[in-house]
């Protein structure tokens, strides 16, 4: 029954979200009703403002799940405690950062509240962005990390509960980033614009990374489809089809991740880590967003992904486990691979749910991602290190590690895209092995990583079981690696129908237009 009513709501069969869930309107207030109840269309990106009655989530289904439930409840209530209305908790000094100054682990964590059907916790997250929340603050913010974590907070938000002040302050911030693109002289944006002044720089010598120029897309895109107005999308994808104009054709299709301010690729090393990563997952996600109409983002991602198999991919020794290097400024490869790489296995998983996998090829690499990143976990403390490097030298010692951590790699961010990786695979192979491992690395959460007086700690070293915390909890903790953990855990797949929506790089959902 649960499965109908959603499916109802994804075709447009039902009516308003309060026929469904009497509690809507005194969950997000008193004028909720009236916002929802015309239809929502997606058409062109001129199209008029949107509007959809929200769907309605049911909350935790089994033990598991309930048990994340109270991860999150006890990750925010020390939040709440300690840094109410700042950008991240310290939960073991019981203070806070505000390096953003907007309140950041309200936002990046609101879809997760509203997925789990925590009802007190989103209706205080809204309730404070809709009284509290300043998107202007005086001071220079980085552009893609805004926009992913605060802008797609925001729009996913408004998509999940259709509270009128989230689309407000959605538009208002996506004013102040647009002047990152507007101050430059090229279609790449400055990395870093001041919200109340709209001074923009990048500070790195004028260079911006091939993430922070190509990560911005999927946002803006549906700020436009949302507000009518063409100059969100236009600037963004600009610089998308710059980097597509000028191609990566030294390495097949991969680029350097340097970009300077005239918007030409400088000299740097080729990874799917930091600085790289997302515009890789955006090339298919884009695609996805505009209902496939733009051929040259598949085309781009299937050269891509080929690159990949031809210069990165690798097999460790002596066991043979397939892991993804990276290629030196020298040409040399460099058997390393970041935490941050295990995106990659969720990306094939959508190409081949997508029609782009041909002969399977796509998805075995997919779980080939998914086991390399189940070996990172194989530690002391079970939990994923920044960085692992393989042994790429031929032995006859059946005996000896395929991979190893160095100690300054060695730290725990709690980062999401392992569990990220498992979660797509276990939607589209049904494989249980996929929970069993994302519940191993939640139990180990728990353990080492819980701060009893509230929130959750990066720890300094996971090959020690004696830890150190670094006193740091990212908001990406409760925004995606507990909502990743939430649905990997789910019984059944009707929560966020991955043919209905794509997630951005923060795993905030946005429709896909119709």
């Amino acid at each position: 029954m649960q499965l109908l009513v959603f499916l109802a709501l994804y075709l447009n069969l039902a009516g308003p979200a309060e026929l469904l869930n009497p509690r809507r309107q005194k969950f997000f207030g008193t004028n909720s009703a009236n916002r929802q109840n015309s239809n929502e269309t997606y058409g062109t990106p001129k199209a008029t403002k949107l509007k959809r009655a929200p769907p309605v989530f049911q909350g935790p289904t089994n033990e598991r799940q309930k048990a994340i439930v109270r991860a999150f409840q006890h990750a925010w209530s020390g939040y709440k405690k300690y840094a109410w209305g700042h950008d991240e908790l310290r939960p073991v000094s019981k203070r806070f950062d505000d390096s953003f100054g907007l309140g950041l682990t309200i936002i990046d964590s609101l879809d997760t509240a509203i997925i789990m059907g925590l009802e007190e916790e989103t209706r205080d997250g809204v309730e404070w962005i809709r009284e509290n929340l300043n998107v202007s603050p005086a001071r220079s913010v980085n552009v893609f990390e805004t926009t992913i974590r605060v802008l797609g907070g925001l729009l996913s938000g408004y998509h999940l509960t259709g509270e009128e002040a989230l689309l407000e302050k959605a538009t208002q911030l996506g004013d102040n980033l647009i002047k990152a693109f507007t101050k430059s002289s090229s279609l790449i944006p400055k990395s870093d614009v001041n919200l109340d002044n709209g001074n923009a720089c990048s500070p790195n010598r004028d260079l911006s990374s091939l993430a922070e120029a190509t990560t911005l897309q999927l946002e803006f895109r549906d700020l436009t489809a949302l507000t009518g107005d063409q100059k969100y999308e236009d600037v963004a994808f600009g610089a998308s089809e710059h980097v597509h104009n000028v191609g990566c054709k030294k390495m097949d299709g991969l680029c350097p991740f340097y970009i300077d301010g005239k918007g030409e690729f400088k000299k740097s090393s080729i990874t799917l880590g930091a600085r790289a990563d997302s515009y890789y997952e955006y090339l298919i996600k884009q695609w996805l967003q505009t209902k496939k109409s733009i051929d040259w983002l598949r085309d781009d991602f299937i050269q891509s992904i080929a690159a990949m198999k031809k210069h990165l991919y690798r097999q460790s020794q002596p066991n043979s486990i397939w892991f993804l290097g990276e290629i030196t400024e020298l040409a040399q490869f460099y058997p390393k691979m970041d935490h941050l790489v295990c995106f990659l296995s969720g990306s094939l998983v959508l190409s081949h749910l997508n029609g782009l996998d041909h002969d399977n090829e796509h998805l075995e690499m997919a779980k080939n991602i998914g086991n390399v990143c189940h070996k990172m976990y194989e530690n002391p403390t079970g939990l994923g290190p920044e960085i692992i490097h393989f042994n790429m030298e031929d032995s006859s010692d059946m005996t000896q590690a395929d991979t190893y951590v160095k100690n300054l790699d060695a730290h725990s961010l709690l980062r999401p895209e392992a569990i990220e990786a498992w979660f797509y695979l276990y939607r589209v192979t049904k494989d249980k092995k996929y929970q069993e491992w994302g519940w191993k690395a939640f139990e180990s959460i728990e353990k080492y990583a819980k701060v009893e007086t509230g929130g959750y700690s990066s720890i300094d070293n996971v090959l020690r079981k004696k830890i150190k915390r670094r006193d740091k909890m990212e908001s990406f903790f409760l925004a995606e690696t507990l909502k990743y953990l939430y649905l990997l855990m789910a019984d059944d797949q009707e929560i966020l129908p991955l043919d209905r929506w794509v997630l951005n790089t923060e795993a905030h959902p946005l429709p896909i237009y119709n």
